[in-house]
């Protein structure tokens, strides 16, 4: 069984050749801006879903309370508190307020891109700061159906300062007395990724900073070592 022993090097695995399950988790991901405050406001993009409220309510006997709103065009929240309510009587939220009495927050609910927000708070030191929501990060599951196909490319190799012209940046256990590249070609190991086996052999010359494997998925079990780096 041979695996790869790479150096110095970040990783960039991408799967093609074949097509690949893309799986995502059901359960929605909330991302926290602000606790409920009298002096911060929150401004949202356009297509942003937020929610105001609290996971644990004493008026409804400790259930989850919470509104959800999705703006059709950039939104200001001034200020992200219900207490406006009372002390100006004016309502800075499209709805009531799902928490009588309780401290509540403001989420904005993660989608497949970045969200860019900016939040002010007049009693914080910068007052002004940019917030950016993360994207969800999709769960990616390789196809395991027998006989298919994928590509695995390694990218951004880099070299230890202070090496010498020609040094070795990646290797192969049991390599090639040599290291030259020509004779890993054909070489196969067993990798497993997302808990499927694949059978890979080098695909090509290193080429600025990138290097492949080409892989199948076997028509039978075989005994399967898990490759790092």
């Amino acid at each position: 069984m041979i695996l790869p022993s790479l150096r110095k090097l970040s990783v960039l695995i991408v799967l093609s050749a074949a097509p690949l399950c893309a799986q995502t988790t059901t359960a929605p991901t909330w991302f926290t801006v602000t606790q409920e405050s009298a002096t911060t406001s929150v401004m949202l993009p356009a297509g942003t879903t937020y929610r105001f409220g609290t996971a644990k309510c004493a008026a409804q006997n400790g259930a989850a309370a919470w509104t959800q709103v999705t703006v059709s065009q950039p939104t200001t929240i001034t200020s992200v508190s219900m207490g406006a309510i009372y002390s100006t009587g004016i309502n800075p939220f499209p709805f009531p307020d799902p928490c009588e009495g309780t401290v509540k927050e403001l989420d904005v609910l993660e989608t497949a891109s970045l969200q860019n927000l900016t939040v002010t708070n007049t009693a914080a030191t910068p007052a002004v700061i940019a917030m950016v929501v993360p994207s969800i990060v999709p769960t990616t599951v390789v196809n395991a159906t027998p006989g298919s196909n994928h590509t695995l490319t390694f990218t951004n190799f880099t070299v230890a300062p202070g090496s010498t012209q020609n040094a070795l940046m990646f290797a192969f256990v049991n390599q090639p007395a040599n290291n030259a590249n020509s004779t890993w070609e054909g070489t196969q190991m067993n990798l497993t990724i997302d808990g499927v086996t694949l059978t890979c052999s080098y695909g090509q010359t290193y080429t600025s900073g990138v290097f492949t494997l080409s892989c199948t998925v076997p028509a039978t079990t075989t005994t399967t070592l898990t490759a790092s780096n």
